[in-house]
């Protein structure tokens, strides 16, 4: 075989393994980490620019009656850009469509040490945002089956090592709920802080989270603990109400090799028992997630930020 051809083929097989790995609805992983996919997205737009994706009607049981006091709530845009690429260097972020933001606009805070390429939410969809710290890792992944089975747009702001009193003392809550423009807030806090002896300090900061998103139906997903707390979730049951607080401490869930966080399957086992809840009763305001009948690749909107020494 001639040397410029067993180099063709050298080059053609990692590309068609990378290729198939990538539109394949498959998993490949050890133990808790998973081998990540390649983003065929921008293929997809080239050669399918009448894809529709994003193009579904919500359904019917995706509307949720404002309460009372947020009746006359005021509902802003729906945001054009398309995508956006967060980098560190520039005075901008660039975004797809040539529109720029001036990156005094982004949060105070430390952005992922590479650039993070996320597609706009798409406003035609029930929008889902789910924040909190690293606890959602593994949890978001099987999340985002029960949301793409249902038709809704779920994005995810994990914040490594964050706390309540991060949160509640920059105004990175802000940024991303006037960019995301979620229609239901999911947030998972507290896993670390589950050995605080501060409860007054924190019950501030809890109160001026549940303030922010107040004007939407919200649940607050309690740390999955891996021992009993100081007190941190009965602070929080007590701010946010029962039907506002899905409590994970009774679930017998395995953890990975830090034995803190909980390993991929008990992480979907926990996702699972979430969103069960969130369309039960037992919600103050019920979110109706369809169990998942299909593997198929996961499309969500995930934003990562480091933590703040």
């Amino acid at each position: 075989m001639k040397p410029f051809l067993k180099l063709l083929l050298l080059l053609f097989i990692p590309l068609a393994l990378v290729t198939g790995y990538a539109l394949s609805t498959t998993d490949i992983g050890w133990g808790d980490f998973e081998l990540e996919k390649a983003d065929l997205s921008a293929l997809t737009r080239l050669y399918s620019p009448s894809s529709s994706e994003g193009d579904e009607a919500l359904p019917s049981s995706a509307s949720f009656e404002p309460e009372s006091q947020l009746a006359n709530a005021e509902v802003p845009d729906s945001v054009a850009l398309d995508t956006v690429a967060i980098a560190l260097g520039g005075d901008t972020v660039r975004c797809v469509g040539g529109e720029s933001i001036d990156k005094d606009t982004l949060p105070q805070v430390a952005l992922a040490p590479h650039p993070v390429r996320v597609a706009e939410p798409d406003s035609t969809r029930l929008r889902i945002m789910i924040f909190g710290d690293s606890m959602l890792e593994w949890m978001v992944k099987r999340l985002c089956d029960y949301t793409m089975e249902s038709g809704y747009d779920l994005s995810s702001v994990i914040w490594y090592s964050s706390s309540t009193k991060l949160w509640a003392e920059t105004d990175t809550l802000q940024y991303f709920l006037d960019r995301i423009r979620p229609d239901y807030v999911l947030l998972c806090l507290g896993s670390n802080e589950l050995f605080v002896r501060d409860l007054q300090k924190r019950e501030r900061y809890i109160r001026a989270i549940v303030d922010r998103i107040s004007t939407h139906p919200f649940v607050w997903i309690s740390p999955p603990n891996w021992k009993p707390d100081s007190g941190i979730n009965d602070l929080i049951v007590q701010v946010v109400g029962a039907g506002r607080y899905f409590d994970s401490r009774s679930l017998d869930l395995e953890r990975a090799s830090d034995n803190v966080h909980p390993n991929k399957e008990a992480a979907a086992y926990w996702a699972d028992t979430i969103c069960s809840w969130l369309g039960s009763p037992a919600c103050r305001q019920p979110l109706p997630l369809a169990q998942p009948t299909e593997q198929r690749r996961r499309h969500y909107h995930s934003y990562v930020l480091k933590p703040v020494h």
